[in-house]
């Protein structure tokens, strides 16, 4: 016994050594193990040195955010263990429909990124840091206002002309998400985000899977140690651009012109503003209450607002038992002045949200393991409620201060004895309505829990596998409201210099009044699903699967619940991963269509081909290390319905007081018929096919995607315009739309380490998506050149403009006009059918659709020892907007502006680049289109690592400060309109919204 006690004491080996990064850095807590008894280890300490008795000859190395080793000690007994980043893992697995798959061997088209590349944009909104930097993925953010900021995103463009049914499905760890709490997402709380854009990766969700889906993946807890990190930024939110206007003189000018030119007497249509006194006036602004000239945005705007966010999260755990905790806030201030009022209450834009999320894993046993997910999040979205009594009702505040009701000549903001300045018959004081306005504020709260278990089943055979999940959403929102109708303003009358009350019957302020605002019926889900997994090796062939059955139950209240019912599957094969072969499909359907239609099966099949893993490949062609050939080919479809739920079913309307009985006439309720049911309703589909090859050369350092698509949406839900307006029927949407929708995608990658201290990398992506109606019901009598069939979704119409008349002699010789006296200066329309007349029938298609047909983005970055430096560069091509009603003046449209001074006049016929003011051409033509093509420097980020030495004496795992900017400029051809390139086109909307914001960021990473 004495003797194999002795033994067994010679065969322990003593171990020590060091844990450090690539730089040669010491790492602490990370995890030492004997390989052979898990039991048996240790953490390295602050200087990375560890130490650890073992009875065999190799031990397990990990750490979170590293590579695991496994090492094997020779006779060196003192060993330096050097840790290799892990950050280009999530390149070799992409997530899919229920499951993850290698890279190497998924035959779908996907695209992803990590959670770590989004936290470099001080956005928001997930949807804002994501543009640029996924191939396939198109957006357009049509307003900076905080908490309403997020951009519209489509997967692969536009397949539908009807509202809404372009929206991409989200899907949050396996979980159906609204697509509203997407922007709510906290990108803290965010592993990673993969798009599935074709057929064999979409098929599974069934009718929910046409437009694409966005599977967000959140991050979980790690075997070891607590690590603790806190994240603090502050940041300045700025207008990317805002509409310039022409002082009172330069204004007043024109527009005394433009009257002249129309035949009107400008003192009538203008009194007391453009007759020489007064302009001079005007000119010298040596009377500024009489004669004012006020810079609107100047008066209601900062030159900056503040955005704070804070987060902290907590990651670790055991073997058996790990965690991931986060919470988050952030704090977006809006954009308009704080001016002093009586009343304590704010209404300025803000946001303010608060996420807090837990995900727990748990394994009972070897072969049982439990997840409870649990998030929360509450929002306070604030913004303004400012009167305006003005006739027709009130603008919206953006488009208020930009109209040609509140030119800088209109009144002063507050006259010489300090009231405010107003005018009859115009629109309220700005200044006077932010003193004295209210307030819209909303409170939405946002709790979602996520249980599932996963049972192996070993025993039956082996790779099988069964897990059951419970998911539940509860969303409720509150609204309040507070305004008041009007305040005293006072308008000068130019002669006298006398104060004229605008509202003589109102002698005081008017109180403070509640408005509509109250409870929202409370949004609930109930989703269960059962999958049965399969996944096992027999030499060189790999098998795979899943089932899946998945019942969602929607509950809004006190309407009638909404109910999903869906099975799927998925069986692939590879044969040594390189013959490559997977069938998906969905089987569901909604109760959104009568039982004859309610199910639907959705297949897709997809194969592909390694062929870089064929011994002829290896052996010959050295500059390629991977080259993968896919394609797929499948049909998905949409549920999304506007207006009535329920299609299939006769709408009767109820009207109070329709009907009067008795001796004394009392009104009773009436019931008419309203739109008639469509008992053959059912789903959009589409056809989705999809060819793509993955490519490594140059030692894997260059990778290449390359996709192409062909989409073909039928079915698509269409209103009945053949039908005529006074057969009287209100009939119901039928599926007869077809649209055709085709593209190509390409993706570049190039990653490099220079040496230890150095390495960089490239990206580049760019899309292309072309849609074109096959299919639209329209009426026949409408001409070729007027059809939406044929054309691209959004397809603007118009006159095809040759210029200007150039004088009577041209417009003589020219076709005649319809219904117009026109002069030298006027656009010239060309004569499209040929028969000497411009009219109607001479509109053609113009330009190109809202939705860009082009994106692209371009990124880049290094980092150099503690140093690191990144840019993302963003843009899009092939969107019009057009700017015939916001470049109008004298009325409420628009104000005078720098393109107003370059009018066509007989002085300047040969260079004008703006027909003659008062003229007769604001017609939609291809003279006011213009490229709505931009590019954008949209995130940089510069980052410094404290020394690792100095982390070590502060008791810090890392302390990284960084700078980052979000919409920092951009290059467009759209600068002399004041407009921002993504905002939503037609009409006045473009100024509209709330500008859309740039932002330079601050922060600081501390990692405990």
């Amino acid at each position: 016994m004495l003797c194999l006690g002795t033994m067994a004491f010679a065969q322990q080996i003593a171990l020590s050594g060091k844990v450090t990064d690539k730089d040669g850095q010491p790492i602490p807590q990370v995890t030492i193990r004997e390989t052979a008894n898990p039991k048996n280890g240790t953490f390295s300490n602050h200087n990375g040195a560890f130490s650890l008795n073992i009875n065999s000859n190799k031990i397990s190395v990990s750490m979170m955010g590293f590579e695991s080793q496994v090492i094997t000690i020779g006779n060196n007994h003192k060993i330096t263990i050097k840790m290799i980043d892990n950050s280009a893992d999530m390149d070799e697995v992409v997530v899919v429909g229920y499951a993850k798959q290698k890279k190497i061997t998924n035959t779908g088209a996907i695209s992803s990124i990590t959670g770590k590349e989004l936290r470099q944009s001080p956005a928001a909104s997930i949807q804002n840091s994501l543009a640029g930097r996924l191939p396939g993925l198109f957006q357009q953010q049509t307003s900076g206002q905080p908490g309403k900021d997020a951009a519209n995103i489509y997967i692969r463009g536009i397949s539908s002309y009807t509202t809404n049914p372009n929206r991409p499905l989200v899907i949050v760890d396996d979980v159906e998400f609204q697509y509203d709490q997407l922007n709510q997402i906290d990108p803290n709380e965010v592993e990673s985000i993969s798009i599935l854009k074709d057929a064999s990766t979409t098929a599974i969700y069934g009718i929910k899977g046409a437009n694409g889906v966005i599977v967000i993946t959140t991050r979980r807890g790690k075997e070891g140690p607590a690590v603790i990190t806190f994240r603090t930024e502050a940041g300045l939110q700025m207008p990317t651009i805002l509409r310039k206007s022409l002082g009172s003189y330069e204004s007043l000018l024109l527009l005394k012109e433009q009257a002249i030119n129309a035949k009107q007497d400008p003192n009538v249509a203008f009194p007391g503003l453009v007759s020489d006194e007064a302009l001079e006036h005007f000119r010298l602004g040596d009377d500024p209450f009489r004669y004012p000239n006020v810079n609107w945005y100047d008066e209601v705007m900062k030159k900056s607002a503040v955005q704070l966010r804070n987060n902290i999260d907590i990651n670790g755990g055991t073997k058996s038992l790990r965690y991931f905790i986060s919470a988050g806030s952030i704090y977006q201030n809006g954009i308009l002045k704080d001016v002093d009022r009586k009343e304590d209450f704010d209404n300025n834009y803000y946001l303010k949200r608060y996420n807090i999320r837990s995900n727990i894993d748990l394994d009972v046993n070897k072969n049982l393991s439990l997840k409870l997910d649990l998030s929360t999040r509450f929002s306070e979205i604030n913004e303004p409620n400012l009167p305006d009594p003005m006739a027709g009702g009130a603008l919206p505040f953006w488009r208020r201060i930009s109209s040609g009701l509140l030119g800088p000549w209109v009144y002063p903001v507050r006259n010489a004895d300090g009231s405010y300045g107003g005018k009859k018959a115009g629109s309220l004081n700005p200044v006077g309505a932010l003193e004295y306005g209210g307030y819209k504020r909303s409170y939405s709260n946002d709790l979602n829990i996520n249980l599932s278990a996963d049972q192996k089943l070993g025993f039956i055979t082996e790779g099988l596998s069964i897990k059951g999940v419970i998911a539940y959403t509860n969303k409720s929102q509150f609204r309040r409201e507070m305004t008041r109708g009007r305040f005293p303003v006072y308008s000068i009358i130019p002669e006298t210099g006398v104060l004229d009350p605008v509202y003589p019957e109102l002698l005081r302020i008017e109180p403070l009044v509640r408005g509509s605002g109250d409870y929202d019926a409370p949004f609930r889900r109930l989703n269960l699903q059962a999958i049965l997994n399969y996944g096992r090796q027999f030499g060189d062939h790999n098998v795979y699967g899943l089932v899946l059955s998945n019942r969602t139950s929607d509950i809004d209240g006190a309407r009638a619940p909404g109910n999903f019912q869906g099975y799927a599957g998925r069986v692939g094969y590879n044969f040594k991963s390189r013959y490559l072969i997977e069938f998906n499909a969905g089987y569901n359907g909604s109760d959104r269509f009568k039982a004859k239609n309610r199910f639907g099966l959705f297949p897709a099949v997809s194969a592909g081909w390694n062929i870089s893993e064929e011994p002829f490949f290896k052996k010959n062609i050295r500059v390629i290390n991977y080259l993968k050939f896919r394609g797929s080919y499948g049909t998905v479809g949409s549920d999304e319905i506007i207006a009535n739920r329920y299609l299939y079913e006769e709408v009767y309307n109820v009207a109070n007081n329709g009907y009067y009985f008795g001796e004394t006439p009392t009104g009773q309720p009436r019931v008419t018929p309203g739109t008639l049911g469509n008992d053959d309703v059912r789903w959009e589909k589409e056809h989705k096919m999809n060819i793509g090859l993955d490519m490594k050369l140059f030692d894997s350092k260059l990778e290449v995607t390359a996709d192409y698509f062909d989409n073909l949406r039928y079915d698509i839900l269409s209103a009945r315009e053949t039908v005529p307006l006074y057969s009287g029927l209100d009939l119901p949407p039928v599926n007869k739309g077809r649209v055709s929708n085709k593209g190509f995608e390409l993706e570049l990658n190039h990653r490099n380490q220079i040496n230890d201290h150095f390495q960089y990398f490239i990206r580049a992506n760019a899309s292309f998506a072309r849609n074109k109606i096959l299919f639209r019901d329209e009426p026949d009598g409408v001409a070729a050149n007027l059809k939406k069939t044929g054309r691209p979704v959004g397809q603007l119409f118009g006159y095809i403009s040759e210029g200007f008349y150039y004088d009577e002699a041209d417009i003589a010789n020219s076709p005649k006009v319809l219904g117009k006296t026109l002069l030298p200066g006027d656009l010239k329309y060309k004569d499209v059918n040929g028969d000497g007349v411009i009219d109607g029938n001479d509109v053609a298609p113009i330009g190109n659709p809202e939705i860009p047909e082009i994106t692209y983005g371009f990124s880049a970055g290094f980092s150099y020892r503690d140093f690191d430096f990144s840019f993302l560069l963003q843009g899009a091509g092939r969107s019009s907007v057009s700017s015939n009603t916001l470049l109008q003046i004298g009325n409420v449209n628009g104000i005078p502006s720098a393109i107003h001074l370059k009018r066509w006049t007989p002085e300047t016929r040969d260079v004008a680049e703006y027909p003659r003011l008062g003229g007769v051409s604001f017609d939609a033509s291809t003279f006011w289109l213009r490229p709505a093509d931009y590019i954008r420097l949209k995130n940089v980020e510069l980052g410094y690592h404290l020394p690792k030495s100095l982390s070590k004496r502060l008791r810090l795992m890392d302390v990284r400060f960084y700078a980052n900017g979000l919409n920092l400029f951009t290059l467009n051809k759209l600068k002399i309109y004041d407009v921002d390139p993504e905002v939503k086109r037609g009409t006045t909307q473009a100024y509209e919204n709330y500008p859309q914001m740039k932002i330079v960021n601050f922060g600081v990473q501390v990692t405990f």
